[in-house]
């Protein structure tokens, strides 16, 4: 047990080593340095994409962007396709939040007529004294989206970018309307939602206009109408006062995006190209109005509805150089959030957003050596890589859980009926699919996207059958199959978290698409389950192969090496492994080092669990806020909104997990497996018994990976998943073994 304290010490040491070196470097300038008394005015153009830059058609933004900080824009706020008002309602929160589409819009100028009175009228009666006298534009269904918030996951705040900006004396106004007069299109009227983003916590806006005199008729344009360029620019100018904020939306894009379900794909494309066009001429109207040198100009895509993918953003200002956006909540560079906008939007206004109670965190910005086209073609090429791989998870999903569980079955069905002779072959499938896994995190390098789904999957099984054979041939010592199989998956996340920025996991099938937008950086918790389960299996092979000292000190090291590269903030960044893996691994080393388990024992490793998470936590917040990790974000929202902050955490990790026992494809992979487990026990003991008699190291370590399946399911957002993938690459191993132990030549 002493050696084992020792060892837990010098990781302790070294977490602490590799959590105060430096990450990442702090990105290039910040959003703080903007001046106080600018313009800052805001473009919205729903569902521009980068290809739409290539386009002849858009020569203006094209130009404008080229010598902006851009980046690409996760718009998923519950779903991958976010809809317009929970886009509009996260810009102007900071966290992610929600504005159902039945109310969302219900947007006026106190003016407009509105039941027996005007809007202003009816604002002033559900308001009460919180109502803004000097309101132009009102919300009336701003007390129905603050109640969508307070019972969404998320304890969104509506309307805190545009209260700071309002204590700041900071002018806004939103200039937008995007009503469409079809009969068929439900709710067509009063689509407004753009107002939200710059609403006060009363939902009004002192100055702007989403009436229709913003629209002029146009019997080609969808729903017969357009946007008035001069009635918009001319509201802008109103509204833009030398320390203010303005949003506008290009609404001839938003009813393009409604007409397009309804029209013929020549129809739909033209109106498309006429609305991109005249989206154009706004931008160049609205930069004729700003000074370059003091000014700023933003230009963001909120939504892709009604399809998924990645916004457009950039921004054109003094202080951000052209090159490329980060966030401390992406931490990778070309990648924002939509919550990061209003943060960003405070800084570059000259008014910083206090970080407490919000996720996101102001964008930075980096010069780059790229060309506009270049940089542009670069954040097109991952969006097109994140949509492809979400394309392949669930079919590369299902490929592993079928194949485990039939090679899972096959195996049982083959050794209750005593048939030998398939042992090779089961041998070998199980080493082409214990590679597979290792395989879809190489795939990520490659543009898959480009070549196709036929060449993914030739890549998936040719490569798979390929390490299988190549395992094969080195067969004469029985483990060494299994070490480079398990060896290739360890090897592999080790190298992308530690050397590679995590570019292995990012946009593969198996570990983070920005999409999704969960994970940046770092283990996501699939992953986490094969590296454990790697891990735990080197560590077994290592006992196995070195007895006595040798093998004790070999298994620590990489028991050791697997936690820090999971914990360490700047690398795996995991919290959700440190709770379940730090427990699990001491009980793994302890079974594999045939110590002995005391309450003392199980004492000790609860505090050194506290003691390494603290330290994480206490690192990790000292680090430049772009570069913290999940663990200091937590305690920076613990820090700043007390338990509370830590309670809507563990609120919505757990929905998700309870989510996942009911949504998650990994469940189906139960069933089969708990069937070919009940045959081998009750036909094919011997088996099992011959395993664990060639291989004593895995059956001490079977406490310690049950634990770490038991807790990983527990503490992980992903629930079921983890364990399911744990036994998705554990089984495979299994299986090789089961197969060979009769046969085997050499016990090394």
């Amino acid at each position: 047990m002493r050696r084992l304290v020792r060892s837990g010490a010098l990781v302790l040491v070294l977490v602490a080593i590799a959590a105060i070196s430096p990450g990442a470097p702090a990105l290039g300038h910040s959003a703080g340095e903007a001046h106080p008394a600018r313009r800052v005015v805001v473009l919205s153009v729903p569902g521009l994409t980068w290809n739409d830059l290539d386009s002849p058609d858009l020569p203006v933004l094209t130009a404008l962007l080229d010598n902006s900080a851009i980046a690409n824009l996760v718009t998923r706020v519950t779903d991958v396709v976010t809809e317009p008002g929970d886009a509009y309602a996260t810009m102007g929160s900071g966290t992610r939040a929600v504005a159902p589409m039945a109310v969302a819009g219900h947007v006026f100028d106190v003016g407009t007529p509105y039941g027996n009175g005007t809007a202003g009228e009816a604002y002033t009666r559900q308001q009460g004294q919180n109502a803004d006298p000097d309101a132009q534009l009102v919300s009336l269904s701003w007390t129905l989206i603050q109640e969508a918030n307070a019972l969404a996951e998320f304890d969104g705040d509506v309307g805190t970018l545009g209260e700071v900006l309002a204590k700041a004396h900071v002018r806004r106004g939103v200039v937008a309307n995007a009503e469409g007069t079809e009969p068929l299109v439900v709710g067509s009227s009063n689509h407004a939602e753009a107002a939200i983003a710059l609403a006060d916590a009363s939902g009004a806006l002192p100055c702007g206009r989403v009436d229709n005199r913003l629209l002029q008729p146009d019997a080609a344009a969808p729903w017969g109408v357009r946007l008035d360029q001069s009635a918009v620019l001319a509201a802008v100018a109103e509204c833009a006062t030398p320390s203010s904020v303005v949003l506008v939306e290009a609404s001839d894009l938003r009813r393009v995006m409604s007409f397009q379900i309804r029209a013929t794909p020549e129809q739909a494309d033209a109106a498309r190209v006429a609305a991109l066009r005249s989206t154009d001429a706004l931008a160049a109207g609205l930069l004729e109005q700003l000074d370059p040198e003091r000014d700023a100009l933003v230009v963001v895509a909120p939504f892709t509805y009604p399809h998924p993918g990645l916004g457009v953003f950039g921004i054109r200002a003094r202080e951000f150089p052209p090159g490329f956006l980060t966030s401390g909540t992406t931490r990778r560079e070309g990648y924002v959030l939509l919550a990061d906008i209003a943060p960003t939007l405070a800084a570059v206004a000259g008014v910083p957003m206090p970080e407490a109670g919000i996720e996101g965190r102001a964008m930075q910005a980096r010069s780059s050596s790229l060309s506009g086209p270049d940089r542009r073609a670069e954040l097109a090429r991952g969006e097109a890589a994140a949509l492809f791989r979400d394309t392949m998870l669930a079919v590369a999903t299902w490929v592993l859980i079928i194949a485990v569980s039939l090679l899972a079955l096959a195996a049982a069905g083959s050794w209750v009926g005593r048939w030998p002779s398939w042992d090779p072959w089961l041998a070998r499938v199980g080493l082409a699919l214990l590679a597979f896994p290792s395989l879809t995190y190489v795939a990520a390098v490659l543009p898959f996207y480009q070549w196709g789904a036929t060449a993914y999957w030739l890549f998936l099984i040719a490569g798979s059958l390929m390490l299988a054979a190549l395992g094969a041939s080195v067969g004469r010592r029985w483990l060494l199959p299994l070490a480079l199989g398990y060896g290739l998956i360890a090897g592999l996340v080790t190298v992308s978290v530690v050397v590679l920025g995590s570019r292995l996991q990012f946009a593969s099938v198996f570990g983070d698409s920005p999409i999704v937008g969960g994970r940046f950086r770092g283990i996501n918790n699939v992953t986490f389950a094969f590296f454990f389960v790697a891990g735990v299996m080197l560590a077994c092979i290592a006992i196995e192969r070195w007895p006595g000292k040798r093998g004790r000190r070999a298994m620590l090291l990489i028991l050791g090496l697997v936690l820090l590269v999971d914990v360490a903030p700047m690398w795996g960044a995991d919290v959700g492994g440190a709770l379940a893996g730090i427990p699990a691994l001491a009980l793994v080393a302890m079974g594999l080092g045939q110590w002995k388990i005391r309450w003392r024992s199980v004492v000790m490793v609860a505090l050194a669990t506290a003691v390494i998470i603290g330290l994480l936590a206490w690192v990790d917040v000292q680090r430049p806020a772009v570069n913290r990790s999940h663990l200091g974000r937590l305690f920076e929202r613990i820090g700043a909104d007390g338990f509370g902050g830590f309670t809507t955490v563990v609120e919505r990790k757990m929905s998700a997990n309870l989510r996942a026992s009911t949504d998650s494809l990994w469940r189906f992979i139960a069933g089969p497996l708990a069937l070919a487990a009940a045959l081998v026990i009750w036909g094919a003991g011997d088996r099992v018994r011959a395993v664990f008699l060639a291989f004593p190291a895995l059956r001490r370590a079977v406490p310690g990976l049950v634990a770490l399946g038991v807790v990983g399911y527990a503490l992980n957002d992903s629930g079921i998943a983890v364990p399911a993938a744990m036994l998705a690459v554990l089984v495979p191993g299994l299986i090789y073994l089961g197969a060979r132990v009769e046969g085997k030549e050499e016990t090394s």
